[in-house]
């Protein structure tokens, strides 16, 4: 079984920046519904994007909603109401929390509701994290390519054991970080790349993710030590001063958050595939649209050089 995931996951990798288009949502017939994106995790407040939902002949920008309100609610009690960041400033407009923090286990739900819309709820809970046992760099090898540049191929290795006895889904972000010495010698850059999968590793349990990484249903490996090789290849300046460093990140995500998440990724890898089964998005927000998830998270961070 462990087999069957490596091959599955030997894949080849694109790097990708951070600014990602927003997926597409199902969209009402004639009358529009609100738009609710929220992924909460126990690092932030809470933020949620509202928007309205467009027509299948629009194909116009997103129209944000910026005079709903956007509540908290834990049982029947309500924990806060959010506030509308600074448009001015800000490409995408969030309702963010200033008081709530959100805890592990504890379900949230919101309530949306603006003017000329029906109202909507959704609810979520924060799942416990699983720790990144270790991440190493296996394999590595350099060799010399074009002038000036150099090769690195390497298997980034992940261990993580998966909670026996229980229903566990994961989202996996791996990240590129190096720095970058001016000429003067004195100033540098930080870049940090979110590396992207292809779909090519699709399968019912694993579903490379839009924005980045891939989407993990724990069913086949349910309660085991699990270590999964990814095969990286990047090409470097021969100059550069300090080798990469690699960013891992795990979530644990809910159930809400892997759903939506992994049938936005599906639709959008058919979309040029018109022959293919259509993809029936998730959806969480009553009488609405969209996603409110929580997820918990683990990081490690390692360097390029041999283990």
């Amino acid at each position: 079984m462990k087999k069957q995931l490596y091959s599955i996951l030997s894949i080849g990798l694109l790097l990708l920046n951070f600014a990602c288009e927003k997926p597409q949502l199902p969209l009402g017939n004639y009358t529009p519904s609100l738009v609710v994106i929220s992924n909460f995790t126990t690092l932030d407040g809470i933020q949620v994007q509202v928007s309205k939902s467009r027509s299948p002949l629009d194909n116009g920008p997103t129209e944000y909603i910026t005079n709903a309100t956007v509540e908290i609610w834990e049982s029947d009690l309500l924990m806060e109401r959010l506030n509308l960041s600074d448009i001015r400033e800000m490409k995408t407009p969030f309702y963010t929390s200033e008081v709530i923090k959100p805890r592990v286990g504890v379900e949230y739900t919101v309530k949306v509701s603006a003017k000329g819309f029906r109202s909507v709820t959704a609810t979520s809970r924060i799942p416990e994290s699983v720790n990144l046992d270790s991440v190493k760099i296996e394999k590595l090898v350099a060799a010399a390519d074009d002038p000036g540049f150099v090769n690195y191929k390497f298997d980034l290795a992940i261990y993580f054991t998966d909670p026996r006895m229980e229903r566990n889904f994961y989202h996996v972000n791996i990240f590129q970080k190096n720095v970058v010495v001016q000429k003067d010698g004195v100033e540098q850059i930080e870049q940090i790349k979110k590396l992207i999968f292809s779909s090519d590793i699709n399968t019912n349990y694993i579903v490379a993710n839009y924005d980045g990484g891939f989407l993990i249903e724990d069913k086949p490996i349910d309660g085991n030590a699990i270590r999964i090789p990814i095969p990286i290849s990047i090409r470097m300046p021969s100059d550069v001063r300090n080798l990469d460093e690699m960013i891992v990140e795990l979530r644990s995500v809910s159930e809400e958050y892997y759903l939506f998440h992994s049938t936005v990724s599906r639709q959008q890898n058919n979309s040029d595939q018109p022959f293919s089964d259509p993809v029936v998005l998730y959806n969480n927000i009553r009488n609405g649209q969209g996603v409110f998830a929580g997820y918990s998270q683990a990081e490690k961070i390692v360097s390029l050089k041999p283990q």
